[in-house]
């Protein structure tokens, strides 16, 4: 299976190195090998041809990719037309408009590729990815885009087809949880915000997390999928605030049919969400028949996302559209 990585941050260079080292499993999975035949970053695109999946990592730690002889500058549009594969891995980072992610995915389509992907401004866009899936016949998988390593989606897909979801909530961000819990052990909080950058949980600026917009964009990921909305981020109740994060909260996100909020709450001390601490987080689903379906982890991570998008690839082999 040939595939094709477009973006090659934490959760993509931590995906080369579970293929690279998970790559007799997968043979023996799917009866063949996952073939990384293009990587692209903003700065071009290395063709593989052979090249050891290491030397593309310890490059992009060093150099840059453009240190690497079969390095092309050529962008991730281009190589997506010219180079055969059959999944393209559109893992690059969320924007507001969702683009060049976008642009990307739709390109993957008109090449007849299927698409996994864990960049979640791509599904709270303008534009409906789901529906453009199913014209063009192509799949599209997104498991990591919400709750990283839990499987939100394969648990709807597979366990809950008779169920009718009434809502969900949860903490869906790692870094909130992870510093409120380092604060809550004795350090400060800028001294838990290093750490999560250098654990590779958070970005250097981590607005994102800890104002809950990553949690908002889940949210409207879930709501879009559960609903059949059309409901866009801007339409969510974001009430977290950077300058609330205290000791004793948590990041609470709360998706129902009238719409999605998120917002620091004060949680009991012998429930599930105080329970949560490190790069911990908590999905809830409440539906007719299932009451309190609950996933958690207790790590959540560059890795983890990564797991889940190979585990994407691996589903997506026999899949024509979603």
């Amino acid at each position: 299976m040939r595939v094709q990585l477009i973006g090659l941050g934490s959760i993509g260079k931590n995906l080369l190195k579970l293929i690279n080292q998970k790559g007799t499993d997968i043979r023996k999975e799917i009866g063949e090998k996952i073939e990384v035949v293009s990587v692209s970053d903003t700065t071009g695109t290395v063709i593989t041809d052979g090249l050891p999946l290491t030397r593309i990592i310890q490059a992009k730690e060093g150099g840059g990719l453009r240190t690497l002889e079969s390095f092309e500058k050529i962008d991730a549009m281009k190589a997506i037309s010219d180079l055969e594969s059959d999944v393209v891995v559109e893992i690059t980072q969320s924007t507001k408009d969702g683009n060049p992610g976008i642009k990307h995915i739709m390109r993957a389509f008109e090449t007849e590729k299927n698409v996994v992907t864990a960049n979640k401004s791509v599904l709270v866009s303008s534009l409906d990815l789901f529906g453009e899936s199913k014209e063009m016949k192509r799949s599209l998988r997104y498991e990591a885009t919400v709750c990283g390593g839990l499987p939100v989606f394969n648990l709807m897909d597979y366990c809950m087809k008779t169920a009718k979801i009434d809502s969900v909530e949860g903490i869906f961000n790692a870094t909130s949880t992870f510093v409120i819990s380092e604060m809550e052990a004795g350090k400060s909080q800028p001294s838990a915000r290093s750490e999560a950058i250098r654990m590779g949980i958070a970005e250097k600026n981590q607005r994102d997390d800890l104002a809950g917009i990553d949690s908002a964009r889940k949210g409207t990921i879930l709501h879009r999928r559960i609903y059949g909305s059309t409901m866009s981020l801007k339409e969510a109740d974001i009430s977290a605030k950077e300058s609330e994060i205290a000791v004793g909260l948590r990041q609470i996100t709360e998706v129902t049919s009238k719409g999605v909020r998120v917002e620091y709450r004060k949680v009991a001390g012998n429930g599930i969400y105080s329970n949560a601490v490190g790069p911990a987080m908590v999905i809830r689903f409440n539906t007719d028949i299932l009451d309190h379906l609950t996933l958690s982890t207790d790590h959540d991570g560059p890795l983890e996302s990564a797991a889940t998008v190979l585990n994407d690839i691996l589903l997506s082999r026999s899949e024509k559209a979603t």
